[in-house]
């Protein structure tokens, strides 16, 4: 179930890929209970919580309104409490709140400075087995930024020896530096990265003793905040990067392994989970043109599997149709709408997308979607269209979700549903054209003077930036 939670005019309302937002209470009369958690604006961070099966979600709830425009984590401990790491807004001091679980709901808690001694941001925050809480955060200072790791022992009340105490520093100075902490049974993690030096990890073991040497897992140039890591239920660790090109590597406890290429191109948002001692790596992935779709690959044989997409509702259409009225014909452009090839999406009759009276752009899928974007090498000029579905007796005419569309625009997007709970329960698959399927019909009411030309058309919907719960 996809529902649709809130707007958000934040910078960064999901914050980095390693920073968490979606949790689930695990035990007690509210188990499986859901919250998340988003910064809503500048300075807000908010919550809402839904029980299963997620298709409606409480009001907003707020966490705090003091945020600066930046990055927050947070951690769910296991009686139900989150606790909130983000920058102060007027100072830009790290501070904490914790948020009590009691009787289904969250109550805020006052604010706990970490450290007050200079800027600070992008923190990562674990919790361990035991209960201590650990917070790696970019330290700055003048122009350049360095990790340090402070922890709490008495559930963020307090942390280290005061809020003047910067914590133990973990990595030399750069021009921009991002950290993620990662907890195992038996040790403190964090992976960092210097941004045109390398991706590098430090260890700490809860026994005591010192942090270990760095131990470089990758080196290059233009390392960004675009890494995770994941942690496996036999101690395995994966780390995920973008330097380039799309990493892997794997630390089985002893050893590093090789590093895996998952794509050879840049992407967004990647996120390492496991499933037992199976990792998985999901990511935004660019398809062509300046569309984003979620894709993953797992790891259940010795390699990496080709990856494939997460959800099959927001990416390539099945099928993209134009008829052409004063012919009568169909033409399949399934294949010229997902490539992104300059103005090959047109009918050969009219050499356009759609032209006159009657022409229609069908837009087929195997299950019910909500979303399409047309990229235009020509735009309309002059015509109306009207967007219908099938009920199972008519095509019904509606109103897309974000208006209407007339194909004038270069980049035209028609959100028909605000979210998947929103689709019309009466839509229906017919057949077009020997082709069963839901169809969404664009059809032109009063014709174009120069008909709209297509370049790429795509059922992958606006994503910028995804969360996974792990």
């Amino acid at each position: 179930m996809q529902k649709k939670i809130t707007e958000t005019t934040a910078p960064s309302g999901l914050g980095n890929p390693s920073q968490a937002k979606l949790f689930a209470v695990l035990t007690g009369v509210y188990i499986g209970r859901r919250v998340a958690l988003m910064q809503t604006d500048a300075n807000d961070i908010r919550l809402a919580w839904s029980d299963s099966p997620s298709s409606g979600w409480s009001s907003l709830m707020s966490v705090a309104s003091d945020a600066a425009a930046s990055s927050f984590d947070a951690r769910m401990a296991a009686n139900g409490d989150i606790h909130v790491v983000y920058t102060e807004e007027t100072t830009c001091y790290l501070v904490t709140r914790k948020l009590t679980f009691g009787e289904g709901n969250w109550s805020v808690g006052s604010k706990v400075t970490i450290y007050n001694g200079t800027q600070c941001y992008d923190p990562s925050l674990g919790i361990a087995a035991a209960g201590d809480l650990w917070v790696s955060y970019s330290r700055f200072v003048s122009l350049n930024r360095t990790i340090y790791v402070k922890s709490s022992s008495d559930d963020g009340a307090s942390w280290g020896s005061g809020t003047g105490d910067a914590g133990d520093q973990i990595s030399s100075m750069s021009m921009f530096a991002w950290s993620r902490i990662a907890i195992d049974s038996t040790s403190v993690h964090v992976i960092y990265n210097n941004q045109d030096t390398a991706m590098s990890i430090r260890s700490r073991s809860f026994s005591g003793g010192t942090w270990s040497d760095a131990y470089e897992i990758a080196t290059g140039c233009w390392f960004d905040n675009n890494f995770d890591v994941g942690i496996g239920a036999d101690g395995r660790m994966g780390v995920a990067w973008v330097c380039v090109q799309f990493y892997y590597r794997e630390f089985d406890g002893s050893n590093w392994g090789a590093i895996s290429v998952l794509e050879t191109h840049p992407v967004r948002c990647p996120q390492v989970l496991f499933e037992n001692s199976i990792p998985a790596v999901v990511y935004l992935d660019v398809i062509n043109g300046d569309m984003n779709v979620a894709r993953f690959t797992d790891r259940r044989t010795g390699a990496f599997s080709a990856s494939a997409v997460v959800d099959k509702r927001e990416a390539p259409f099945d099928a993209v149709l134009l008829y052409d009225a004063s012919s009568a014909t169909y033409q399949d452009l399934t294949s010229q709408a997902d490539s992104y090839v300059e103005a090959d999406v047109y009918h050969a009759s009219s050499g356009c997308l759609v032209k006159d009276s009657g022409d229609v752009v069908y837009l087929g899928m195997d299950a019910r979607f909500r979303f399409t974007r047309l990229l235009l090498s020509t735009v309309g000029v002059g015509g109306t269209i009207q967007v219908s579905y099938w009920d199972g007796a008519n095509w019904h005419a509606f109103t897309p979700a974000n208006g209407t569309a007339a194909l004038d625009q270069s980049t035209v997007d028609l959100l028909f549903w605000t979210d998947y709970g929103s689709t019309p329960v009466d839509w229906q698959k017919r057949i077009i054209n020997s082709q069963l399927r839901y169809w969404v019909k664009i059809e032109v009411v009063s014709g174009y003077a120069t008909g709209p030309i297509g370049t790429q058309i795509s059922a992958a919907s606006e994503l910028d930036r995804m969360i996974f719960r792990r």
